[in-house]
């Protein structure tokens, strides 16, 4: 039985799987953490993967709350058995969420992918149908883009309204503004790994907390799909 950790950047996600199935699974914010050692020591545990992005409290508070102990994943030049090669030029900075996602994918479709990470960042990955992780974009997620409105300047201290293409008011303003950010960087993406490698636009997998707010505002194909990282995890725990 394997538990698996996705400790984002504000909240902790996790799951546990054993002979094919995915038994449980749940997320908390970070001040809530101590609550799992109730709910991990429910399961006969026998491995515990993980990855994180916070710091290392958050990773300390785990670890004490895990019965086993857990092994965090780091990003790699190259994933053998999936055929995945990573371009990054030192894989040791790339964040490990961002390569278990694309691990993820690689896994759930054999063609070429941007892969979209939709929490507090935004990130955008390309993964080509040959196994060439190329590289990704790292940019404020839909919230953080508003707050950093709203604490520096004046007058756009309000909520956001809706994405529209004309937006005739200050909150749909705001909005739209974030919501047109965040797909042109997702589509720039994506028509620039067409351009790479001279096939159609590639579809894109998104995966995180704000993926269905973002999903409708992509052209075709898109395809939302939960929990990537832990499913990333689940394959290199796999291999281990």
């Amino acid at each position: 039985m394997i538990l698996l950790i996705d400790a984002g950047n504000s909240r902790i996600k996790w799951a546990i799987h054993d002979a094919g199935q995915w038994l449980a699974q749940g997320n908390v914010l970070h001040g809530d953490s101590a609550g799992l050692s109730a709910d991990w020591q429910a399961w006969p545990l026998e491995r515990a993967y993980a990855t994180s992005v916070a710091g290392d409290a958050v990773r300390q508070g785990l670890e004490a709350c895990c019965a086993v102990p857990i092994r965090w994943i780091q990003a790699e030049a190259e994933a053998q058995t999936l055929g995945v090669r990573n371009h990054y030029h030192d894989p040791a900075q790339m964040g490990a969420d961002r390569w278990l996602a694309v691990l993820a994918a690689r896994r759930l479709y054999p063609e070429d992918v941007i892969v979209v990470c939709a929490g507090t960042a935004l990130t955008v990955e390309s993964l080509t149908r040959d196994g060439d992780y190329l590289g990704g974009l790292i940019l404020p997620g839909y919230s953080v883009m508003l707050d950093s409105l709203a604490q520096n300047t004046a007058r756009l201290k309000q909520a956001a309204g809706e994405k529209v293409d004309f937006p005739q008011c200050t909150a749909d303003a705001l909005a739209s503004g974030v919501g047109e950010a965040l797909v042109g960087a997702v589509e720039r993406a994506r028509s620039r790994l067409a351009q790479y490698a001279a096939r159609p636009v590639p579809l894109v997998m998104i995966t995180g907390g704000d993926a269905a707010r973002i999903a409708p505002w992509l052209a075709s194909p898109v395809r939302i799909v939960d929990n990537l990282v832990l499913m990333g995890l689940l394959e290199v725990a796999n291999q281990s």
